[in-house]
């Protein structure tokens, strides 16, 4: 009950910049004597900073707390493979989201021992990182890539292994599904999110949150709309998606389907052909098919690197609370 309790204290600590033991004993719903015993424990490992007094509404004087967010990092990396380079991008980011370190390394490929090597070196520099977190371009389940656009990654439990070289806890997800998580937290918290990438000359991808959490599905197989019922042949996904002009009508086939399938309340375009989609009034075309008052945002967003990051630094956050 009390490693409950201090999940309890760390997370309300963590939406705060500075609160009391009142205030936190209100928000918890334990006394306040708890609140002290649990808050005393903390700051004896420094995890959190108890400050001078300052006034309360009328009241007398009270302790302020606030959380050590510095004695905390979370490393958070995403490989990208791109135009024949395979890149690992990287920030460091601590428990209140300020960023303390980023940077790219290119490599020649991208496998185990390239990403614990990277991991090691940014650690040497870095002993305050808990938790590591990834983002896969392809199929993730429980940390192992089913299949990915690393060859030398494809069967491999990449959370096991990355965690038993570099000693930390290591959680690893499919890219799309980062970025709709990471939408939502710089979005209020939007609970239903559809992100449709849309690249020139690959098949599309989808990362989905329902009701606020990510849709893997039974298998882990949602979002992988190259698999989609196309009138035309899996074989001819790249030569289709190669243009603009060939590639609009799946594209829109794709977006009333995951309308229709999900009811999202923001669809998210990314990719290569989201801003000549952005020029294509879909609004007007979403609205003509379904005929009903209701219908997603759209939102055009090339580029999505903040929200991917939000969403690793989400996912650790998340996993840090459970500690």
């Amino acid at each position: 009950m009390a490693n409950e309790n201090t999940k309890k204290i760390r997370q309300i600590l963590l939406q705060h910049k500075t609160i009391t033991k009142p205030e936190l004993a209100k928000e918890t719903g334990l006394t306040v004597a708890a609140c002290g015993y649990l808050l005393n424990a903390l700051v004896e490992k420094d995890e959190v900073i108890a400050e001078d007094f300052r006034t309360s509404n009328g009241g007398r004087p009270a302790m302020s707390y606030r959380y050590n967010a510095k004695k905390v990092k979370f490393l958070c990396l995403y490989a990208i493979s791109e135009s024949g380079a395979e890149i690992l991008s990287y920030r460091i980011i601590d428990a209140l989201g300020e960023i303390h370190g980023a940077g790219e390394f290119k490599e020649k490929r991208i496998h185990v021992r390239a990403i614990s090597n990277r991991i090691l070196k940014l650690l040497q520099s870095n002993p305050e990182i808990r938790i590591v977190t990834i983002g896969i371009q392809g199929g993730v389940c429980n940390g192992v890539v089913e299949f990915s656009d690393f060859p030398e990654l494809d069967g491999i439990d990449l959370s096991k292994e990355l965690s038993q070289k570099i000693g930390l806890p290591v959680y690893v997800e499919n890219d799309m599904n980062t970025i709709a998580l990471g939408y939502s937290e710089k979005n209020h918290q939007e609970k239903d999110v559809a992100i449709l990438f849309v690249p020139k000359g690959n098949p599309p991808a989808g990362g989905f949150l329902t009701d606020g959490k990510i849709l893997h599905g039974s298998t882990n197989l949602a979002g992988e709309l190259s698999c989609y019922p196309f009138a035309f042949d899996r074989s001819k996904q790249k030569e289709i998606f190669d243009s603009f002009k060939t590639a609009f009508p799946p594209i829109k086939q794709i977006l009333l389907s995951s309308i229709v399938f999900l009811d999202p309340a923001v669809v998210v375009f990314t990719g290569g052909f989201a801003e000549e989609l952005a020029k294509q009034n879909l609004e007007v075309q979403i609205r003509n098919h379904l005929k009903r008052p209701y219908r997603p945002r759209l939102e055009f967003i090339p580029n999505p690197i903040e929200e991917y990051f939000s969403g690793l630094a989400k996912i650790a956050e998340d996993h840090f609370l459970n500690f």
